[in-house]
């Protein structure tokens, strides 16, 4: 038995990390195939899908454990959907006066990327965008990180070790340098609603309106 559970710790970790490293390999790959520079600038219409497709590597991987992510998409309170709004306000400040101090101390490396106003791209892709950032990523993300990642890490490690490390996991591996504070910030944040809530709904919605935010806030800038 303690042979058997040894060997299930040793495997979660690798899987983890294979799963990622297929993800992320192919988002680059196809960043690098299908993007010209003219895109970071004026993206194309499947600009967010080619980020965002490749998270379907993660969503396999997660129907892995479907029988145990069942039982977190039933525990619905509204408290815990109060806590996420006040959350969500939290992390929106926090990403206002991150992005105030770096530039008073002029720490262009620590600046947030900049995301292009035409991101959302125009017609009926703005609304197909939308869903692929504001739905899409959420849901397969919450699943993979909060659902699967968290949840097992505080089986062994308890919730304070899991949730730094499952959040360190989140930021790195969004790649950019000026994410890496508030991500990790916000990661915190959505880990800490997922541990008392017990449940998957809250977590999405908040990194959802997260994401619709940005969205906002880039096009309208």
């Amino acid at each position: 038995m303690v042979k058997k559970l040894s060997q299930v710790n040793l495997f979660l970790p690798v899987e983890i990390i294979l799963t990622l490293l297929l993800t992320y390999t192919l988002i680059l790959i196809l960043r690098n195939v299908l993007l010209t520079e003219s895109d970071f600038i004026y993206p194309s219409k499947f600009y967010p899908w080619i980020l965002v497709i490749p998270q379907i590597f993660m969503l396999l991987y997660s129907i892995k454990f479907l029988n145990n992510l069942r039982k977190l998409f039933k525990n619905v309170r509204l408290k815990n959907y109060l806590f996420a709004i006040l959350l969500l306000l939290i992390n929106l400040s926090f990403y206002l006066y991150y992005a105030e101090i770096v530039v008073f101390f002029s720490l262009e490396i620590m600046y947030l990327p900049n995301i292009s106003k035409y991101i959302l791209g125009e017609g009926i892709f703005i609304f197909i965008n939308l869903f692929a950032i504001c739905v899409w990523v959420p849901v397969i993300e919450e699943i993979f990180f909060r659902g699967v990642i968290l949840r097992k890490l505080t089986e062994s490690h308890g919730n304070f070790i899991s949730i730094i490390l499952s959040s360190f996991l989140f930021c790195v591996v969004h790649g950019d340098v000026g994410l890496l504070i508030p991500v990790f910030f916000s990661s915190i944040s959505i880990s800490i609603l997922f541990v008392i809530s017990k449940s998957l709904f809250p977590c999405i919605m908040l990194h959802s309106f997260q994401n619709f935010f940005v969205c906002i806030v880039a096009t309208f800038a």
